[in-house]
């Protein structure tokens, strides 16, 4: 018996051992939250989860504060020229684009009238620099337009292969001839960029760019 009761009064006192150390830390806690808030206090509300309904000036919303993750004016890589042109590409998806989706799907192609519709408003191959004809803007203007395209639901429109693959092989790796004649007409939607594989670089030997992948440009 008297076994029992010694293992009894050793457990008993490792308890209370483990329920004095449980104590002490949640008696830390506090102390140790606002430590960590005082830290965190640069960074506004950044890593709230809750609505903010009016963010500090100056200060963008993370996309988990905001009442809608596609919120403008969230997210601190982008500033308020970024905002301004994100709300002209959603408009255009939202107008010009979306009503006529499905008509546009039954029929496999998009008028070529939305091509030059988007070049006017400047939503096209808008990183090619400004003596091409583009507005030299930065990556994050075709990434907002990549967005805006996807949150639409609308794939008709082949926007990012025509503005941010074909469009840039010409600016970077063609000749003075080639980007004088090509890229004004990728920026203004009058021709349409595409990706073609060929199997020998003697098929279009005009382009300095390596097979298998070739950027073409066509008047369609």
């Amino acid at each position: 018996a008297a076994a029992p009761r010694k293992r009894a009064k050793e457990l008993a006192t490792s308890l209370s051992s483990r329920a004095s150390m449980l104590s002490s830390r949640a008696a830390a806690a506090p102390r140790a939250v606002s430590r960590l808030a005082s830290r965190l206090a640069p960074a506004g509300r950044r890593f709230s989860t809750q609505v903010a309904d009016e963010p500090a000036e100056g200060v963008r919303q993370h996309p988990a504060m905001a009442s809608s993750l596609t919120a403008i004016g969230t997210r601190d890589i982008f500033d308020a020229d970024h905002d301004m042109f994100r709300e002209l590409a959603r408009s255009f998806f939202e107008n010009e684009v979306a009503p006529f989706h499905a008509e546009w799907e039954a029929a496999g192609e998009v008028p070529r009238e939305l091509w030059t519709k988007a070049g006017e408003l400047g939503l096209l191959s808008n990183m090619v620099p400004e003596e091409y004809g583009g507005l030299g803007l930065d990556c994050k203007y075709p990434a907002i337009m990549w967005e805006e395209q996807s949150y639409s639901g609308c794939t008709g429109p082949g926007f990012a292969m025509h503005s941010d693959i074909v469009a840039p092989y010409i600016t970077n790796y063609g000749t003075e001839e080639q980007k004088s004649r090509i890229l004004p007409k990728l920026v203004s939607g009058e021709w349409i960029g595409a990706l073609a594989r060929a199997t020998s670089p003697h098929l279009c030997p005009s382009l300095p760019i390596s097979p298998p992948c070739l950027p073409i440009s066509a008047h369609l």
